[in-house]
């Protein structure tokens, strides 16, 4: 008998699957009172505050003061003129930081990155990033180049950096 072989890109698909699974029956991780949440066009107040709370720690020393991950990502998404062809995944990619199952997984622990204070936030993100496992060092890349890739696609970043308007 041959034993059970299982492909990355297959075990990165169901990984993609459980998060979702997780995300659908677990909502409302790091919505609760007192969280102001701006209008938005179409992401949802979780994946909103799950980009605010990575915002504190990766883009902690931002020189555009007013800048918002959470609105940029969701100008992003739901401001182009067309339709996204990777939205399904950005979606995806929103729910990681709340996920309880992607905590379990990849940290042994019942605490989703959110939820942490930002210290222990920026601990846990460091420990991805220097990880043996390529699925934490992946995320962290992940979530740290897309957030700055939102930095750099504002206005006032660019304005900032010397870019006429």
């Amino acid at each position: 008998m041959e034993p059970f072989t299982l492909s990355r890109n297959r075990f990165f698909k169901f990984t993609l699957k459980c998060i979702a699974l997780t995300t659908i029956s677990l909502k409302g991780v790091n919505c609760g009172p007192g969280l102001s949440t701006p209008k938005l066009r179409g992401i949802s107040e979780e994946a909103y505050h799950n980009f605010r709370a990575l915002q504190e720690v990766i883009l902690d020393e931002n020189p555009i003061k007013d800048f918002d991950l959470g609105l940029a990502l969701d100008q992003y998404i739901y401001g182009h003129p067309y339709p996204l062809e990777t939205e399904d995944v950005l979606l995806l990619l929103t729910s990681i930081p709340s996920s309880y199952l992607v905590a379990l997984a990849l940290d042994f622990s019942f605490t989703p990155l959110v939820k942490l204070p930002p210290k222990e936030r920026m601990e846990r993100l460091m420990s991805w990033k220097k990880s043996s496992l390529a699925m934490k060092r992946g995320l962290y890349f992940i979530l740290r180049q897309f957030s700055f890739f939102l930095l750099s696609s504002s206005k006032e970043y660019q304005q900032y950096v010397g870019y006429a308007a």
